[in-house]
């Protein structure tokens, strides 16, 4: 009997280490994300502000598959942040994670449509099967 042949694009994008910029001025959700993504198939990168994450975009030697960005933050806001990944024509995915999202802040992220918007708290298996959806 022979067996079937395998999808191939499915089994090298679950082999791919995926390139994940988070984006929160809070040291905890920094920790918690870095622990939820510590493993061989993420590689993750962390920016306190939105500056942050706009200088690490711009010198980065790959692009990043995914952004996860909470919206209340110092200098640059969430939505500001996306705004401007847009104009630069981001190529990865964009999640939103925030506990504090104006009924506005939820329609400006629609508009740029955003690839996944999680409220805190977060369920952590919830965070990396979203995120495994949004890259596969």
């Amino acid at each position: 009997m022979i067996a079937p042949a395998k999808d191939n694009r499915l089994s090298r994008s679950a082999r791919r280490v995926l390139k994940i910029l988070t984006v929160d001025d809070e040291p905890a959700i920094a920790a918690c994300l870095s622990f939820i993504f510590k493993s061989p198939r993420y590689q993750l990168t962390s920016a306190r502000n939105g500056r942050e994450a706009l200088a690490r975009v711009s010198t980065a030697e790959e692009p990043y598959d995914i952004i996860i960005t909470d919206n209340q933050m110092p200098q640059l806001s969430g939505v500001e942040l996306v705004r401007e990944l847009r104009e630069r024509d981001f190529p990865g995915k964009i999640m939103v994670l925030s506990g504090q999202l104006t009924p506005e802040s939820r329609d400006a992220f629609t508009e740029m449509k955003v690839d996944a918007i999680l409220d805190k708290p977060f369920d952590n298996y919830e965070l990396r099967n979203r995120l495994e959806l949004l890259v596969t």
